[in-house]
């Protein structure tokens, strides 16, 4: 046997499908593994024995028959019963062909098997398996998309047009980023290209939260599942999109109770601890007239009490007077950061400026207020340790965003150290407002030497109007 035909016969004997090469008058003369898991019997049962032994009752066609099919049509194709070792019958997908020799006379005939039977059950395991992801696709409660390698979309189920508006013609087809508001829109296709490139995850089998725009406009907070398949040869990418709007109201609405809480506090501080403090230090005062006049001792003493109960009052009515609530709704977000500027000012060495780029007017009286807390914090952070002269706060809006810098000129910071600490609870608690507002919030050295604190939202945040 030359090496070619010995390498064609061990790519046969490692097929899946059965395949058998008979002589020209019917007799076995090859016979692959793949026969003995169909038909049952070793190749030393069945190598010289005629292909007639494994035809079942009804299957009686002469061999001679056969081959005079295969010239005619030079391949037979078709479905027959065969008889499997063990007695019972074995439905087969069957297809012969006769091969020629250099001369082209007929010299043997190739026969490939499949079991028809077990197609049938693997084609019916498939198709239940298909039919039971399609219908979890399809009632999914999250938006599930799935894209090609240059981002445009392929399928979407029914929650992604629940979620986002968009009838499904208007979304096959299209580039993915349809769902992004700006800036990801203009950057998702330089996202994709990046990672096909270099292989570097981002989002992949990741999952992060960000921003999704319904076909209205609105923009609404997201979590994000990406993972990444090959079908025949293609990249696909699929995502899993959880609507996270009721959650952010939900937290939302915890912050407001914490607020509402302070709010109660610092007007108690105001009417009952601001009273009783005034009433002592009138007494006082008047106590210390009444010695004075009398020429009795311990007058200069009872003057030096109401000076400190005075300065008690002043700091518990501060204290009360940041702890309630800003009119926002009345003033506007410059307003009450300008009026936060001032009063810091006035009862500090340390000078406050602030400073508005473009129309900030805020229409979400929520978001304002969540800002100015951030604002609050942020100064407070500066005033307490950083050692600053100077502390800036910048408000900007676009038509996309809305932006809030504080910048102090202090010593700087360690952010392992300041996370570790009383302060890195309240950068925590900054930062879970940003995120209420779905926003970007970060804490920074800048090139100038300045300590930043930015926080940029998004402005038409569905569950803030």
């Amino acid at each position: 046997m030359n090496n070619y035909l010995f390498d064609q016969l061990q790519i046969l004997e490692n097929m899946f499908h059965g395949v058998l090469i008979t002589d020209l008058r019917g007799h076995i003369t090859f016979w692959n593994n793949a026969n003995k898991e169909i038909l049952g019997y070793e190749k030393e049962e069945i190598i010289g024995r005629p292909v007639s032994t494994l035809y079942a009752d009804g299957e009686d066609i002469p061999f001679k028959n056969i081959l005079k099919k295969c010239a005619e049509r030079k391949m037979v194709h078709g479905r027959w019963h065969a008889l499997h070792k063990n007695g019972r019958k074995v439905w087969l997908d069957v297809r012969l062909k006769i091969f020629h020799d250099t001369d082209q006379k007929p010299m043997i005939c190739v026969i490939t098997i499949c079991d028809v039977g077990n197609l049938n059950y693997t084609e019916g395991k498939l198709k239940k398996n298909m039919a039971i992801s399609q219908a979890i696709f399809d009632t999914s409660i999250d938006a599930m998309i799935t894209i090609n390698k240059i981002g445009i979309i392929e399928t979407i189920n029914r929650s992604t047009i629940q979620m986002f508006g968009y009838q499904e013609e208007e979304l096959i087809g299209e580039n993915v980023k349809i769902l992004m508001p700006f800036p990801h829109n203009e950057n998702h296709d330089k996202y994709i290209l990046n990672y096909l490139k270099t292989g570097k995850k981002k989002i992949i089998g990741i999952g992060r939260e960000v921003q999704g725009r319904k076909k209205d406009g609105t923009i609404f907070p997201v979590d994000l599942s990406v993972s990444e398949v090959t079908w025949a040869g293609n990249r696909l990418f699929s995502g899993i999109i959880k609507d996270l709007t009721e959650r952010r109201k939900l937290e939302r609405r915890i912050l407001e109770i914490g607020d509402e809480e302070r709010q109660q506090i610092g007007r108690e501080l105001h009417d009952e601890l601001g009273q009783m403090l005034t009433g002592i230090r009138m007494l006082s005062e008047n106590l210390a007239r009444k010695l004075k006049a009398n020429a009795l001792p311990g007058a200069n003493e009872v003057n030096e009490i109401a000076s400190l109960v005075n300065k008690a009052d002043e700091y518990t009515r501060t204290i009360s007077r940041e702890m309630v609530q800003i009119d926002l709704e009345n003033n506007g977000l410059s307003v009450a950061l300008e009026n936060l500027c001032r009063r810091v000012s006035r009862l500090s060495e340390i000078r406050l400026e602030f400073k508005e780029v473009g129309n900030t007017e805020i229409k979400s009286n929520s978001m304002g207020h969540q800002l100015y807390r951030i604002a609050q914090e942020s100064v407070n952070n500066a005033l307490k340790h950083s050692d600053a002269k100077k502390i800036t706060v910048w408000l900007s809006s676009n038509d996309h965003h809305t932006s809030l810098i504080v910048d102090d000129d202090g010593k700087g910071f360690d952010i392992k150290k300041i996370e570790q600490s009383r302060q890195g609870s309240g950068l925590q608690i900054m930062k879970h407002r940003a995120g209420v507002m779905n926003g970007i919030f970060e804490v920074i050295r800048t090139e100038e030497g300045l300590t930043r604190i930015r926080c940029v939202v998004p402005n038409n945040l569905e569950h803030f109007k």
